[in-house]
C-alpha cells in the first residue's frame, strides 16, 4: 500500500503535499475500519457493501461488483455500485471461474480478446481480484467471492500495480472476515451440538416411556423456544398425550388433551411435518380438509399463534408414525422459533422415545429394574461380600423350609371366672332396694335386692278380696240351709243353695292356686344370690336403685373367684379350621399359653375346653369383617394372683409343628392361593 501510494503521488503532479496526505490518511482510515468490520458481527452483503463502495471511492472508479458463488457454477451479485450485467454470461461466469484459482489480481484492457488472463468485452478496464478461502490452506483452491471493479481506460501501468496492491489489501481483510465469519458459525454449531448432546444423554437416562416424554416436553421447550410442547404416543389404535411443558400430570379428559389426540391422529395418518402461521391461511397449508378443519379448531381453542406438529416413526417401513411432537407459540414474536428446530427436536428425541416404548413394557420393564438393582449391589459389595450375601441368603431358605418350630395360632380373650351367674329381674317395674355393693362377698341365698312391681300387688289384693267374698257367700248358705222355715226356690231363677255351695268351693280352690301363684311371684321379687361369691356388677347402688328394670335383665353378676378361672377367645374364621384339624389329630385338649393385659411379665398355661359350632356374630360390633367362633379355655394354673373379671388376654393355641417359612409367609401364601384358584 505504501508503495502504491508513492507512485500515485509521484505521477499526479498537480497535487499538492496536503492532498498526499489527505489521500493517505484516507486510505488508512479505510483499511482500519474495514479491518473492524470484519471482525464485527455483521452481514456478509454489508462488509461487502462498504468494502465496495470504499474501492470506488478511493479508486476513482466507474463502478463495481461483488460475486459470490452460486449453484451449477454460476455466480450471483451480491452487490454493487453502478454495475451493469455483462451481455455474455457464459463467458463471465468463465472468468470468475477462472479468478477462483489465481492468487493475483487480474487487469483485463477493454474489449480484450483470447487474452491468456480472460476475455474484457467492456469498453472499461476491469480490475479483478478473488477472495480466498484462508481456512483450507494448501488444499483445493476455493474461493469466497470475487471483487470486480470497473476502471477508466488509459491509465499507466504503475497505476494499475496500485489497484492491485489495494485490491490485495482488501481481499485479504475480506479473508480474514469469512474467517471469523466461519468462527462464530462453527461455535454456534459447538453450542447447538453440545445443547444437543445434553439433550440427548437427558432424554436416555430413564427407561419410563412418561419420565422419558416429561423430560423431552420441558427440555426441548427451551431448545425449540417455544410456548408450550406435547408429546402423544400411539398405543394401539388410539393417541395419548404422555406429557405437556409445564404440566406434571396430564388429564386425559380434558378438552385439550383430546383436541390434540384427534391432531396427533389426523397428523400420523398424513405423515408429513405441518406448520400453521397466524398470517397464513389454511389452504396455503395444503393440507387435506380433515386436517385443515382440526388444525384451525385447535388453534381456534388454544390461541396458538403458530404451530408445527411432527409425527415420528420409530421403524422404518412401519405402517404409521408412532409419536407425534406438537410445539405451539402464542405470542407475536417468532425468535429462535422455527420448523427446522422443531424437526432438529423430533430427531433427537426420537431414539429415547423409541428406546423408552419398547423397554415400558412388562416383563422387560421388571427385568431391567431387577437388573439395575442388581449391578448396583455388585458394584458396591463387590464379589466377595456377594458371594458371602448369597451363602447366607441360601442359609436362610433352607432354615425356612427345613427348620420345624412351633405352630401357634393367636386370638384375643377375655379372663371369666369358672363359676359365674347373672341374676335377672323376675317382672317388669321397678327396684325397691339394693342391699349389696360392686366387690362385696355375699352367701348362697342372700337377698340382694327388692323389687316391686305395682301389678302383681293389685293382683294379689283382688284375689285376696274375692276369697274374703266367696268365703262370706258361702257362710250365708250354710246358715240358710240350717234355718228350716226356708224352703227350697224351685223356680228355675236361681241354683239351690246345694249347688250354689259346691261352685263356691271350687272358686275358693282357683283363687287359692291364683293366692299361691301370686305370693310365690311375690317372693320371687326378692332376688337373691344362687351361690356365695362376689358381686361383679359395676356401682349397683346408682345404677339400680329405684330404676325402672324389664323382665329378663341381666341386674346383677355374682361369680366365685375361687373356684377358677376360664377363657372366652374369639377365633377368626380363617383359622378355626387349623384348630379343629389340630384337634382331630392330637385330641380336643390342644395345649395353650396366655399372657393377661395386666401381667405381661408371665405366661400361664392351659388347654383348649370347647369350641363353638356355630360362628356368633356381635351386633354391637357391626364393622367386624366376619362372625367369630367363640372358644373356651381352661386354665391350668390353680391360682392367677393378678386376675381380675374381665381382663384382656392374648392366647397362643398350639397347632403342632410346621416350617419356619409357613408360619413366617402362610398369610402371603394363602393370600397368593386365593388369586390363583380362585
Amino acid at each position: 500500500m505504501l508503495g502504491y501510494t508513492e507512485r500515485m503521488m509521484s505521477k499526479t503532479t498537480s497535487h499538492s503535499s496536503a492532498d498526499a496526505d489527505a489521500d493517505w490518511r484516507q486510505l488508512e482510515a479505510f483499511v482500519v475500519q474495514l479491518h473492524e468490520s470484519a471482525h464485527a458481527l455483521i452481514e456478509t452483503q454489508q462488509f461487502y457493501r462498504q468494502l465496495l463502495e470504499g474501492c470506488v471511492t478511493l479508486l476513482a472508479a466507474e463502478g463495481g461488483v461483488v460475486w459470490l458463488p452460486g449453484v451449477g457454477g454460476k455466480w450471483r451479485v451480491v452487490c454493487g455500485v453502478n454495475c451493469e450485467t455483462a451481455s455474455d454470461e457464459a463467458a463471465h461466469n468463465g472468468l470468475l471461474q477462472a479468478m477462483v484459482g489465481s492468487l493475483e489480481p487480474k487487469i483485463l484492457l477493454p474489449h480484450s480478446h483470447g487474452s491468456a488472463d480472460g476475455e474484457n468485452r467492456t469498453p472499461f478496464v476491469l480490475a479483478l481480484a478473488a477472495v480466498d478461502d484462508a481456512s483450507l490452506p494448501g488444499k483445493e483452491a476455493n474461493a469466497h467471492a470475487v471483487v470486480e471493479l470497473s476502471m477508466r481506460p488509459g491509465c499507466s501501468p504503475e497505476v494499475q500495480q496500485g489497484w492491485r496492491e489495494l485490491l490485495t489489501t482488501v481481499t485479504q481483510v475480506a479473508s480474514e472476515f469469512h474467517v471469523h465469519e466461519q468462527l462464530r458459525t462453527l461455535r454456534s454449531e459447538r453450542g447447538f451440538y453440545d445443547q444437543s448432546l445434553a439433550l440427548v444423554r437427558r432424554f436416555q437416562q430413564t427407561a419410563d416411556i412418561r419420565q422419558t416424554a416429561y423430560e423431552i416436553v420441558n427440555e426441548g421447550r427451551r431448545f425449540v423456544a417455544g410456548d408450550r410442547l406435547n408429546v402423544l404416543l400411539r398405543r394401539g389404535k388410539t393417541w395419548q398425550l404422555l406429557a405437556a411443558s409445564g404440566v406434571d400430570r396430564v388429564e386425559s379428559r380434558a378438552d385439550v388433551a383430546k383436541r390434540l389426540q384427534l391432531l396427533a391422529a389426523a397428523a400420523a395418518a398424513w405423515g408429513e411435518p405441518l406448520e400453521y402461521a397466524d398470517d397464513k391461511s389454511s389452504e396455503s397449508l395444503d393440507l387435506p380438509p380433515e386436517l385443515a378443519e382440526l388444525v384451525e379448531q385447535h388453534v381456534d381453542e388454544s390461541q396458538a399463534r403458530r404451530l408445527v406438529v411432527v409425527p415420528i416413526e420409530f421403524d422404518q417401513g412401519s405402517s404409521g408414525s408412532a409419536a407425534v411432537l406438537v410445539a405451539e407459540q402464542f405470542t407475536s414474536e417468532q425468535g429462535d422459533f422455527s420448523r427446522q428446530r422443531v424437526l432438529e427436536l423430533a430427531g433427537l428425541c426420537e431414539p429415547a422415545l423409541r428406546q423408552a416404548r419398547q423397554l415400558d413394557r412388562f416383563p422387560v420393564r421388571s427385568c431391567l429394574r431387577w437388573a439395575d438393582r442388581w449391578a448396583e449391589v455388585r458394584e458396591k459389595w463387590g464379589l466377595s461380600k456377594l458371594a458371602v450375601a448369597s451363602v447366607a441368603a441360601l442359609a436362610v431358605l433352607l432354615a425356612l423350609v427345613f427348620v420345624k418350630v412351633d405352630y401357634e395360632v393367636e386370638a384375643a380373650a377375655v379372663l371369666r371366672p369358672r363359676v359365674e351367674r347373672d341374676i335377672f329381674a323376675t317382672a317388669a317395674g321397678k327396684v325397691l332396694e339394693v342391699r349389696v355393693a360392686h366387690g362385696e362377698q355375699v352367701l348362697a341365698g342372700e337377698v340382694l335386692a327388692v323389687l316391686d312391681d305395682p301389678q302383681l300387688s293389685l293382683d294379689v289384693q283382688r284375689v285376696a278380696g274375692e276369697i274374703a267374698t266367696s268365703r262370706k257367700r258361702q257362710e250365708a248358705i250354710a246358715v240358710a240351709r240350717t234355718d228350716r222355715q226356708v224352703r227350697e226356690d224351685e223356680s228355675g231363677e236361681k241354683l239351690p243353695l246345694s249347688a250354689e255351695a259346691e261352685q263356691l268351693e271350687k272358686r275358693l280352690a282357683s283363687l287359692r292356686c291364683q293366692q299361691e301363684i301370686l305370693e310365690s311371684r311375690r317372693e320371687a321379687l326378692t332376688l337373691r344370690s344362687p351361690i356365695a361369691g362376689t358381686v361383679l356388677t359395676l356401682d349397683v347402688q346408682n345404677l339400680l336403685q329405684t330404676r325402672p328394670v324389664e323382665r329378663g335383665q341381666v341386674l346383677f353378676t355374682v361369680a366365685d373367684t375361687s373356684a377358677g378361672w376360664q377363657l372366652l377367645a374369639e377365633l377368626p374364621q380363617d383359622r378355626i379350621g387349623q384348630v379343629v384339624a389340630t384337634q382331630r389329630e392330637d385330641g380336643p385338649a390342644l395345649a395353650t399359653r396366655f399372657r393377661l393385659a395386666g401381667d405381661t411379665e408371665q405366661t400361664y398355661a392351659g388347654h383348649v375346653k370347647s369350641i363353638g359350632e356355630v360362628a356368633v356374630f356381635d351386633t354391637a360390633g357391626m364393622d367386624q369383617d366376619s362372625p367369630m367362633f367363640e372358644v373356651r379355655v381352661a386354665v391350668d394354673e390353680e391360682t392367677l394372683p393378678l386376675a381380675r373379671p374381665g381382663m384382656n388376654a392374648q392366647v397362643r393355641i398350639l397347632c403342632g409343628r410346621r416350617a419356619l417359612g409357613y408360619i413366617w409367609l402362610h398369610d402371603v401364601w394363602e393370600t397368593v392361593y386365593f388369586w390363583v384358584v380362585f
